[in-house]
């Protein structure tokens, strides 16, 4: 049986909603305290690592990884998929701002996991996330749909390792549940492959 391309985006935005309603009215899923703790004790006591790869997604260095994603989108692509970068970056940043205030969801606990620094906000959405799969992701999906096979592996491959990188700093640091992350990513990914189709 043929499944129509449309029957994909319904698909993929119901369990995407369902798993933002869960952390609404849940303060952290199931195997999240389980997994935070393993990464935590993997990994070495001093969180510097962590911290300098966080600012990453930051101003004024978020900037920088916006630039990137512009200039090799353009090489890979065209202006067409240098413009679609500026609008992944653009809508899970308005997304977040949305997201966080509706969810609410607490950050992890120091009762429950090893907490780096108090943090205010929400857990979900991960802005970290959201910035990383925006564009280290936005690359890498571009890559995979429209580049030449030495280079489509190479980018995806550093992408991928860029955005696991972002996924245990934030776990290791306790800024948020590895769900957070996880859902923040899958969410940013729903946007970049609907994006994409127009690159």
């Amino acid at each position: 049986m043929k499944v129509s391309k449309y029957s994909v985006w319904p698909a993929l935005l119901i369990p995407a909603a369902i798993l933002v309603v869960f952390l609404k009215y849940f303060p952290y899923l199931p195997g999240d305290i389980a997994s935070t703790r393993l990464v935590q004790s993997l990994l070495p006591e001093s969180k510097r690592w962590a911290q300098l790869v966080s600012v990453t997604a930051e101003m004024p260095w978020v900037l920088i990884l916006i630039g990137t994603t512009f200039f090799c989108s353009w090489v890979i692509a065209g202006w067409r998929a240098a413009l679609l970068s500026l609008a992944s970056f653009t809508g899970l940043w308005l997304l977040g701002k949305w997201l966080g205030p509706f969810v609410a969801q607490p950050r992890p606990s120091p009762e429950l996991v090893e907490v780096t620094r108090s943090l205010s906000g929400s857990a979900f959405p991960s802005i970290f996330a959201f910035n990383y799969i925006s564009t280290v992701g936005f690359l890498a999906v571009l890559a995979a749909v429209k580049a030449s096979d030495k280079t489509r592996w190479a980018v995806v491959l550093i992408c991928s390792a860029l955005l696991l990188t972002g996924w245990v700093a934030r776990v290791d640091l306790a800024a948020h549940w590895p769900s957070d992350v996880t859902i923040s990513y899958f969410i940013g990914l729903i946007w970049i492959g609907f994006l994409v189709r127009f690159a």
